[in-house]
């Protein structure tokens, strides 16, 4: 996906990302590393929106401050603070641009790309994460990495020229409400197709990825490419916030 977002650039900030391509690409992975020596580093990767009340989530206070107030720092960490991670990366990010500072760049940019992609994924914005809670345990990595893998030759990438998002903030919950709202339909199609194939869900078979994808693909690829959009707008917007630093 960080590879699409720096294909969807243009001009200069392309040419600055597409030279360090591979640093970028190998960095995204960096958060998911971070979590085995920074306690509060899983928390990062995601929100469950389950947790603040019935949709649209009223109970979600955008400003962090204000919502540690409300519930304390220990439930919000619980709850996850993908919301708030991204944010606070794309503001480093604004201020590494300003310092014309490459390593930070690279590494906040890197960042970013990862914390925006987990808010598109469905299982990032629920405390059913897993399928654990429904008897559908394995479901997370099935739908994000075997399905995708399975089926790529059949996912159509879009590039889609970045743009200003307008508040990044707004931007990032509504974005968590997209991703939320294929939760049900991706848990009912797994249920119906291992019902369907009398899976012992110990194995499943490859028919099983292609009746999933037939279902839900169109929610991959719309994700996918979602997410690679606003992921390279993002980084746009923070380089143009920094006035458009040349390197």
């Amino acid at each position: 996906m960080t590879n699409r977002a720096i294909d969807n650039l243009e001009g200069h900030l392309e040419e600055l990302l597409s030279k360090h391509r591979s640093s970028v690409v190998a960095q995204t992975m960096v958060p998911d590393y971070r979590k085995d020596r920074d306690p509060e580093e899983s928390s990062r990767h995601f929100v469950d929106l389950e947790r603040y009340g019935e949709f649209p989530f009223s109970l979600l206070e955008l400003d962090y401050g204000q919502l540690v107030g409300q519930l304390g720092e220990e439930t919000v960490q619980r709850n996850g603070t993908g919301l708030w991670a991204a944010h606070g990366t794309f503001n480093r990010l604004v201020e590494a641009f300003q310092r014309r500072d490459l390593e930070q760049i690279l590494l906040y940019g890197s960042d970013l790309s990862h914390y925006v992609a987990d808010l598109h994924q469905p299982f990032h914005t629920t405390e059913n994460f897993d399928g654990q809670l429904t008897g559908q345990v394995g479901l997370h990595a099935r739908f994000e990495s075997d399905l995708v893998n399975f089926n790529l030759d059949q996912i159509h990438f879009s590039e889609s020229a970045p743009t200003d998002l307008g508040q990044v903030q707004p931007t990032l919950y509504d974005i968590v409400l997209e991703s939320h709202q294929w939760v049900e339909k991706i848990l009912l199609a797994d249920r119906r197709i291992v019902s369907e194939l009398g899976i012992d869900r110990k194995q499943y078979p490859d028919q099983y990825f292609s009746l999933l994808f037939d279902q839900v693909g169109t929610v991959v690829e719309e994700r996918l490419n979602q997410a690679a959009y606003r992921v390279g707008s993002l980084w746009w917007m923070a380089w143009e916030r920094a006035g458009q630093p040349d390197f």
